[in-house]
């Protein structure tokens, strides 16, 4: 299984409004294909911590990732094994929101994003398939 790549700057995009449990971040995701897209695919992680916290994600450039209250730096950041990757949660509710690489050649530029916090999003039909995070 390969690492997540970033479609196309000219493929279709829709924009979600997502949040925390509690509403100390909120942010909006631009992602390619929208979820309603017949390609559309969400990436299931089998790693320890995404398993854990039922991780479900969708994968876009750092840049479309727009916070309106909070920051990523706002955020609790847990890293394990590797630390690779840093999966940054709520301190207040706990939500676990997004993924980034703490690596430069690892997924540069990109930001997992748990579809579990995006709002008004009907996840049903879109395609699961695995991410093999237990080999990063």
């Amino acid at each position: 299984m390969s690492l997540p790549t970033l479609p196309s700057p000219s493929a279709p995009t829709a924009c979600y409004n997502a949040s925390c449990h509690c509403g100390a971040f909120t942010y909006t995701v631009t992602a390619s294909p929208p979820l309603s897209a017949a390609d559309a695919v969400i990436k299931q992680c089998n790693c320890s911590i995404c398993a854990r916290n039922a991780y479900m994600f969708i994968f876009v450039p750092n840049e479309q990732v727009v916070f309106e209250k909070g920051g990523l730096d706002e955020f609790k950041c847990y890293s394990f094994a590797t630390n690779k990757v840093g999966h940054y949660f709520c301190g207040t509710c706990g939500s676990s929101c997004m993924l980034r690489s703490k690596e430069e050649d690892f997924m540069p530029g990109i930001t997992g994003i748990n579809v579990r916090m995006l709002q008004d999003v009907d996840l049903e039909g879109v395609k699961v398939d695995l991410l093999d995070g237990k080999s990063f």
